[in-house]
């Protein structure tokens, strides 16, 4: 199931990207109309229109822009009342163009009324991402030209109100298509993007996130001048659990092993991801060597606790081999140190003859 918050911030961000570029397209629109305006609207009038439409389209553009310039998680907690109320005075903006409706022949009235149409449908594709933002943005629009209308033509022409309601109706329509559509994508996008850092036998972070958490946790430890810590695992003798009871019976005792090594991490901070094969590792940011070591034991304990048969592991149960290590990163220093730290210890613990924590550095730590 896609993840609310998140399919809204990609609909902010799908409503907001390129604002301003699309707002100088809209400035572009707004004066080669303003010209036609001018031949037979007196220059104060339009100048008015045409400042109060930059006014309202430029700060509702800017204010996206700037969301979008923020931590992408606060897209989530952003106040709609205040999207919707930008979005119908931006569409007011335009709109307000229909005062002149009384004023100008009937070709500037099919001009104006065309224009004003073509900007509403032009702005569909981003805004329908957000419906009550497009619905006030269409509201701000198109009411303007009703009510124009109307007290041009009076309410015997009721064919030309019709007309417009009908293009309204169907420029909703076509957003709320529009809608579901992008939905779907964006929820899809997100099951791609879960695929890509999850693991997808045991669901715990795969190689790839570890490499990208590493590298940001590495940086961050660095900065903080603070300890980080990472712990090898490894399923003892697993490639005997394979051969006896079947690679089924296998990929099971893998996703119960991950649901046991990630029920251990306490802070939102930790993480256990499989490393690759029967070999996971736990990245611990903040984390002393005896707080480590005191978790690698908790962990080789909850897979003690599970009571998976092993016929060919010396204690008859899935058991498994940690290796840690922790360092404070110096400026120099590259993550890659640690991890081959943490693998050295890890081999250790398996010659020492496994189910057992060694720490780089230290001597022994074999199970009670």
């Amino acid at each position: 199931m896609a993840d609310p918050h998140q399919l809204f911030a990609d609909k902010v961000t799908h409503v907001y990207r390129r604002s301003l570029s699309l707002f100088a397209h809209g400035v572009m629109v707004a004066s080669a109309l303003a010209a036609f305006l001018l031949t037979e609207v007196s220059v104060a009038a339009v100048a008015a229109w045409y400042f109060f439409m930059l006014g309202t389209s430029g700060y509702h553009s800017y204010f996206g822009n700037t969301l979008l310039a923020a931590d992408r998680r606060a897209l989530a907690g952003v106040n709609v009342s205040k999207l919707v109320f930008l979005a119908a005075l931006a569409g007011f903006g335009w709109g307000s163009a229909a005062a002149f409706l009384p004023f100008v022949s009937v070709h500037q009235q099919l001009l104006l009324v065309l224009t004003l149409t073509a900007v509403a449908a032009a702005s569909l594709p981003r805004m329908a991402a957000l419906p009550v933002v497009n619905a006030a943005f269409m509201a701000g629009l198109f009411l303007p030209i009703l009510i124009g209308l109307v007290v041009v033509f009076g309410v015997e022409h009721w064919m030309m109100v019709m007309v417009l309601v009908m293009i309204w109706a169907g420029l909703t329509d076509e957003a709320r298509k529009a809608n579901i559509d992008l939905s779907a994508i964006y929820a899809n996008q997100q099951a791609l993007e879960v695929e890509a850092v999850r693991d997808k036998l045991t669901g715990i972070p795969n190689r790839r996130s570890f490499d990208n958490s590493i590298e940001r946790e590495w940086g961050r430890a660095q900065r903080m001048a603070v300890p980080i810590s990472l712990i090898m695992v490894d399923v003892d003798f697993f490639k005997k659990y394979n051969d006896r009871y079947g690679h089924q019976a296998g990929d099971e005792c893998l996703t119960r092993v991950a649901r046991a090594l990630g029920g251990t991490m306490r802070r939102s901070s930790d993480m256990v991801a499989r490393y690759g094969g029967e070999e996971f590792v736990a990245l611990l940011f903040h984390m002393s060597r005896d707080d480590g070591l005191t978790l690698a034991e908790t962990m080789r304990h909850a897979v003690e606790l599970l009571h998976l048969e092993h016929a060919d592991n010396p204690g008859r149960l899935v058991t498994i081999s940690l290796g840690g290590a922790t360092c404070i990163p110096g400026r120099e220093d590259r993550p890659d140190a640690l991890l081959r730290r943490a693998d050295e210890a890890l081999y250790r613990a398996k010659a020492a003859g496994r189910n057992r924590v060694v720490w780089a550095g230290d001597g022994l730590n074999p199970a009670s």
